[in-house]
């Protein structure tokens, strides 16, 4: 038993790495200057930091399709409070992390009740946009030019610092905590762990108002580092963190994963998003749409993968 899941963590990780190392080359032949990725990571950094609580929750046999949505709910209240409210900034972004947490509950108290994690937040998902729509101007709300300047520590935005201090916290919150081995008892068998009365309720709610924390913290860096709040913020980042989550090998259908397995899904995600931009400047038809295609593929393909594996080996 012990012999087949370490083939099938050999065989999961075999995709990811070398596509991850396909990647690395590429960049390494046409970037010139390094230090200019620094900002091209930005965005996958707040990626990251959403798909670290999806982790949990796709391990815990969940889903959440609503992550985006919330993030766009959030920056609008920033702007909204800081603009119309003439909240301090440091007040309007914590009422924007409370916002979050208080969406993510809401998806945390209808799947406690029973519902299905797919439905609820795919109807939160249209919610949560449809009030980021309904609040915010067509044009979206310009803030001070200064916060730019706030969120950076040297040459590095602080993007950077808070995913490294999140994802460390989460490894341990995950594989550490009860509350983490709970997440893997409820995805391979929900009845049984309902059963030996381990704190399923609690960790189902837990798992999506970190889900909406993280959203929130999001939200007020997408604030600061754009010097704008506007109602499509991160919108079909949901996707995004979805894919970073199943490339690295969690299965979606839940039981398996790990925080260090979504790091390696990032780095693949990232790498390859900039390396098909890098590839666009040599090949005229490799646009957006084409970009789309591919990702999408990547993540269907590489899902039926693990998803054969585990079947196979365990």
């Amino acid at each position: 038993m012990n012999r087949s899941r370490t083939n099938s963590t050999v065989f999961t990780l075999l995709v990811p790495l070398v596509l991850l190392a396909i990647a690395m080359l590429i960049m390494v032949t046409k970037v010139e200057r390094p230090a200019a990725l620094i900002q091209t990571g930005v965005e996958w950094m707040e990626i990251g930091l959403l798909a670290l609580a999806m982790t949990a929750i796709i391990i815990s046999g969940g889903i959440d399709l609503s992550v985006a949505s919330i993030v766009a709910l959030c920056v609008v209240t920033v702007g909204v409070l800081f603009d119309e409210y003439s909240w301090p900034f440091p007040a309007a972004g914590g009422g924007a992390v409370l916002v979050g947490v208080f969406a993510g509950s809401v998806n945390g108290l209808a799947i406690v009740r029973g519902l299905s994690p797919l439905i609820v937040t795919l109807a939160t998902m249209a919610l949560y946009a449809g009030l980021a729509l309904s609040i915010a101007p067509v044009a979206g709300i310009s803030m001070p030019i200064e916060l730019e300047e706030a969120i950076y520590f040297g040459r590095w935005p602080a993007q950077y610092f808070v995913f490294g201090l999140a994802a460390v916290a989460a490894h341990v919150l995950l594989h550490h905590t009860r509350t983490g081995r709970t997440c893997f008892y409820l995805g391979e068998n929900p009845v049984a762990a309902r059963f030996v009365a381990l704190p399923v309720n609690r960790t189902l709610l837990g798992v999506y108002m970190l889900s909406g924390l993280l959203a929130g913290v999001v939200a007020v860096m997408y604030v600061m580092s754009r010097t704008t709040a506007i109602a499509n913020a991160h919108q079909g980042a949901e996707l995004k963190v979805i894919a970073c989550v199943v490339v690295g090998g969690t299965l979606i259908t839940g039981g398996h994963g790990s925080i260090s397995r979504t790091l390696l899904g990032l780095c693949v995600m990232a790498s390859l998003d900039i390396c098909l931009d890098l590839m666009a400047n040599d090949y005229k038809w490799m646009d957006a749409r084409i970009k789309m295609i591919v990702m999408g593929i990547l993540v269907v393909a590489i899902a039926v993968w693990n998803q054969w594996l585990a079947r196979r080996l365990n």
